[in-house]
């Protein structure tokens, strides 16, 4: 593969480029001044910060271990609030001093809304362009509308994904479940942690030998469903496919079958960006048809930016950890609830919704998916002789 990029490459590339003091892989040239700055700092401020948030975690892993003491009606609610301020102490320890939550008005989306049914029958005849390029699938002129009084409450988040940290903010909101991998439930700390977070387990190995990147799920905290005897794909054949489980437990939260259970959490983008742009959307949380809380995180300019795109987990950690002080504003839209048009074509869902949220966040749209970003990480791996 040649070194430099075509114009329609780079094009897809800049979603993920990064924009921080410290460039790209975090590999940028640096001044002396800005060397000596960096020392300081990893002796001074980074094991504090470290300590802080490793405290935070300890401590919310010994709340989870003796929540069992509690009744089970309690139980939910108790742990769901210590998971709210243990994230946000460990938020505060990270250097996240300003954490703000905007609870955007149901009028204001309303307004939004109308100016989408106004241009939607022009976005269609475009092809989408504007909600997703070649992937951002058509427009609607009968979107979905925000929730009212008595309506039914969001029974999944979608976010823009930006950073590891994502993951903190919403946890010290709205404490979410996620999609997570079947190991995780038996990893030390973590494993119990998104146990009682109420977790929706994906077995990838029985995804890729199942369908070739769909999953098995499950929702408890036990062992994986395989079932005893028979063979690996008989067990994969019989597992649910991920979107499947996702589709399941929106509709059985919705129906009121999982009482307590907390909104599941979604990057519909299916990977992280710069922060600068909101990436095609991919259906699974869409195909429920079932009313979803869109969320916009934006990230400060500060000297490092947050944005885990195109530099290694270790070094990014590090200077995360050494800069003191970062900023973040979410934007916590109204729930949104489906058209009929939109329940039956997840398609035309999932891209209303990307086309409202770009609307609001003026972040900028592209086509740029998964696989560009791969292709741009392996071109740098090779400019800058990484194996």
């Amino acid at each position: 593969m040649s070194g430099k990029a075509s114009a329609g490459e780079e094009e897809l590339t800049q979603p993920f480029q990064r924009h921080d003091r410290y460039g790209t892989l975090g590999m940028g040239p640096l001044s002396t001044g800005e060397k000596i700055r960096l020392a300081v700092l990893a002796v001074t401020v980074l094991p504090i910060k470290l300590v802080g948030a490793m405290t935070a975690l300890l401590s919310f892993w010994l709340c989870c271990r003796l929540s069992f003491l509690l009744p089970g009606n309690v139980r939910s609610d108790a742990v769901a609030r210590l998971g709210n301020w243990h994230c946000r102490a460990c938020l505060w320890w990270l250097g996240f001093w300003r954490v703000t939550w905007i609870k955007v008005g149901d009028q204001q989306q309303q307004q939004q809304q109308q100016q989408q049914q106004q241009q939607g029958s022009g976005a269609k005849k475009a092809g989408g362009s504007k909600a997703g390029g070649k992937a951002g699938g058509k427009g609607s002129t009968r979107p979905g509308r925000s929730s009212g009084p008595g309506e039914a409450a969001a029974v999944g988040i979608v976010s823009n994904h930006i950073s590891w940290c994502d993951i903190l903010l919403h946890m010290s909101r709205s404490f979410p479940a996620f999609v997570a991998r079947s190991q995780t439930r038996n990893m030390p700390i973590v494993g119990i942690i998104s146990y009682m977070m109420g977790c929706l387990y994906v077995d990838r190995e029985a995804s890729a030998r199942k369908r070739g990147g769909v999953g098995s799920a499950s929702t408890d905290g036990g062992s994986s469903a395989n079932g005893s005897g028979g063979s690996d794909s008989d067990a994969a054949a019989a597992q649910p496919r991920v979107s499947d489980a996702v589709r399941r437990r929106m509709d059985d939260a919705a129906a009121g079958r999982l009482p307590g259970a907390r909104p599941l959490l979604l990057f519909p983008e299916g990977t992280t960006t710069n922060g600068r742009y909101l990436l095609p959307f991919k259906t699974g949380a869409f195909l429920a048809g079932q009313p979803l809380q869109p969320v916009v995180i934006r990230y400060g300019e500060d000297c490092v930016s947050p944005a885990w795109e195109m530099i290694p987990a270790a070094r990014h950690l590090f200077l995360m950890l050494c800069n003191p002080l970062h900023s973040v504003t979410a934007f916590e839209l109204p729930v949104y609830h489906p058209s009929e048009e939109e329940k039956r074509d997840p398609r035309l869902y999932s891209a209303n919704v990307r086309k409202l949220m770009l609307d609001f966040s003026g972040l900028q749209s592209t086509s740029a998916t998964y696989t560009d970003k791969m292709a741009y990480m392996q071109r740098l791996k090779q400019e800058y002789g990484l194996s």
